[in-house]
Formats: structure tokens, sequence, C-alpha cells
């Protein structure tokens, strides 16, 4: 019964996930060779398949013990497909013909395919997204960063941890609250070549805040949901991320989950995403 329940959840698919896939797929199959459709010719029904990359199951292809459901369900784990090459790969008499380093280079592939083809139909903004220069200005100082020598502590730390009543997110926000003085200096290079403005950046991830913390009636529900919070609020950042005209450079996938951390922690040290502590009165 266990077993069902997680394989369950491994195909419960988030609605934001599915636009994702939707969005980036063209209409199209991601099989590079192939030209099906994913809609019907009535333009209405929805033919494509969600394929997972490492199986939803363990009795499937490509099967990963160490993945949670939470990845198995997540957007880099699927694909969109025609029905033939959904039932060709998930086939496991196929798994060794079909690794999953092959359906990953398929994905990244078409994506980038479909993204160029919607930038040059003017579908997305030819505006560069801000966020997307300061990542890219992170990536490319990876190593210095990397190097906390000189590192100081981020202050109030505990308090906003403790006021949020963060828990899934704390050890996370303790490991990345240390790099606010390198995105400081990121920020003043950034500013210093014209790029763009750091209050800019924050005041865009405030209002992403501002829109999800909309669904919580009060400081109650927000310090019981605060880890959902974070979840919602990373997730559009990342949607924002992926459909800007001014792609990421050719970072590898932890170096971009990296400095994208190091701005939300810092958005949340500055109270632009969560909600700051009551100031203590000194007498």
């Amino acid at each position: 019964m266990a077993k069902k329940e997680l394989s369950d959840k491994a195909r419960q698919y988030k609605p934001s996930t599915v636009r994702r896939l939707d969005t980036l797929s063209g209409n199209e199959c991601a099989h590079p060779t192939c030209n099906k459709r994913l809609i019907a010719e009535d333009g209405i029904s929805i033919i494509s398949k969600i394929c997972h990359i490492a199986a939803a199951s363990a009795d499937g292809p490509r099967y990963d013990a160490s993945m949670t459901d939470d990845e198995r369900r997540g957007f880099d784990n699927l694909i969109l497909l025609c029905d033939e090459h959904h039932v060709i790969i998930d086939n496991k008499a196929n798994e060794t013909t079909y690794p999953i380093s092959l359906l990953k280079e398929w994905k990244s592939n078409h994506e980038k395919k479909i993204l160029e083809l919607i930038s040059n139909k003017n579908l997305l903004s030819k505006h560069p997204l801000a966020l997307n220069n300061v990542i890219n200005t992170i990536g490319t100082n990876i190593d210095d960063m990397l190097d906390l020598s000189d590192a100081e502590t981020a202050p109030n730390t505990e308090a906003k941890i403790q006021h949020n009543n963060i828990l899934r997110y704390e050890p996370i926000i303790r490991e990345f609250a240390p790099y606010q003085t390198k995105l400081n200096k990121i920020y003043e290079v950034i500013e210093k070549e014209g790029s763009t403005k750091k209050q800019l950046v924050l005041h865009n991830v405030k209002q992403i805040y501002l829109k999800v913390k909309s669904e919580y009636k009060n400081i109650d529900e927000i310090r019981k949901n605060a880890d959902i919070i974070l979840d919602k609020v990373i997730e559009i950042i990342w949607n924002n991320i992926d459909s800007a005209p001014n792609k990421l450079e050719e970072f590898d996938q932890e170096t971009i989950n990296f400095s994208l951390m190091i701005v939300i922690v810092d958005a949340f040290m500055r109270c632009n995403i969560l909600e700051e502590p009551p100031k203590v009165v000194t007498i």
C-alpha cells in the first residue's frame, strides 16, 4: 500500500509544472526526429503524454531509488512526448537504449529550440530579466563566491527564522546567509556596469512574495505555511528565469541553483520575502 501511495504521488503533477511543460513543448514531441503534434486536429484534444525520465515507480524504466516523489514529479524529471514515443521509452526492455542522460538531452535541446522560437516571435518580452543578470554574474564569479574566508555573519538570522516559523528551509537559510556580503559586492559591480539595480531585483522579488502572501489571511497563517510560501515564491521565480529572453549562460544546474538560493536567502534576510520581526524597543 505504501509503495502505491508513493507511486501515485509521483504522478500528481502541479498545475504550474504542466503549464510549463506545455509552453516549452511548442506543441511538438520532444523526440529529436519526431514531428508529431501534441494537440489533436480539432485544436482542443490533448494527446501528449507526460513521461517520467526516471520512473515514477520501482518497476519502471530508469527508476532512481534515491529520488523523492517531489523530484520524480518535478519539471526536471518530466518530458512531453507523443503516444508512440512514450510507449517506446516507457518499455523497460528499452531502458538501456534510452538512458536518463539521453532523455535529458532531448528535453534540454527541445526546450532551448522552443524558447528561441517563442522569443523570435515576440511572444516573450524582449526586455532582459534583471535577476538573470545577477545569476549570470554570480555564476561567472563562482570561485570567489564559494570562498567564505572573509564572509561576515548575517545579522538577525535567528530572529527572522523564529519569527516566520521556518522549518524545512532553516538549514538552507543558515547555509546561504553568510553569502550576503559577497552578493552585495556582486550588486555593486552590476550597478556600476549599468546592467540593473539591486533595488529593482529586490522589488520584483517582493512583488512575487506579496502576491503569494495574499492567499493567507494573517501572520498566523503565514507562519504556519512559511515553507510552502517559500516553495511558491521560488517556483514563480524559476518560471520567470526560464521564460526570460536573456538566457542564463551555460552553467551547470548546480551553479544556477546555488546562485538563485543566494539571492532568495538575501531577499529573505532583507524581509523582501516573509515578514520582518517586530522591533525590540530598548529603554
